[in-house]
């Protein structure tokens, strides 16, 4: 667990994955303000605005732990996979987060999935009803893949020290 924690304060107090941190929270964040304003030009936010910034601020820092490992481990595939779920989880947070502004954006992927009217609207109405839960979900995958993977760094700096 200590291990973890020297990995993490090793990665956001390096002034260019901080950096990346903040630069990621901040196109979240934007995303965040381009889907609320897509729906009609109203934002209105139907969850706490805490839990979407806990959501924003725990996908930087997955982003940034995986510029880091990027960086250390050029070319090895799974030192992108936390990028990826932050992408997801901060995007999908974003786009539930709204009143309704998710629902022509869900309604078409359903859709094409090729459920029908009814299933369609079940599930909007899923989405809206369990929102805050959803972005705590989300959250807490942000966290157990913080977790996951500054305690794969770890052991692979444990290892390289040791060899």
């Amino acid at each position: 667990m200590l291990d973890r924690a020297i990995v993490l304060k090793k990665v956001l107090s390096s002034p260019r994955y901080a950096l990346a941190a903040l630069a990621a929270a901040a196109a979240y964040y934007l995303l965040f303000l381009y889907v609320m304003d897509y729906g009609m030009g109203v934002p209105f936010v139907a969850v706490p605005m805490y839990l979407v910034f806990a959501l924003i601020a725990s996908s930087a820092v997955l982003v940034s732990l995986s510029a880091y490992e990027l960086a250390r481990r050029l070319l090895v595939v799974t030192a992108g996979e936390g990028g990826a779920i932050s992408v997801c989880t901060a995007s999908f947070g974003c786009m539930i987060a709204g009143c309704g502004c998710y629902a022509p954006l869900v309604s078409s992927l359903l859709y094409t999935m090729g459920l029908g009217a009814i299933q369609v609207s079940g599930a909007i109405a899923l989405l809206g009803d369990y929102q805050e839960w959803l972005i705590f979900l989300l959250i807490i995958i942000n966290l157990g893949f913080i977790y996951y993977q500054s305690g794969r760094m770890a052991r692979t700096a444990k290892s390289s020290r040791r060899g």
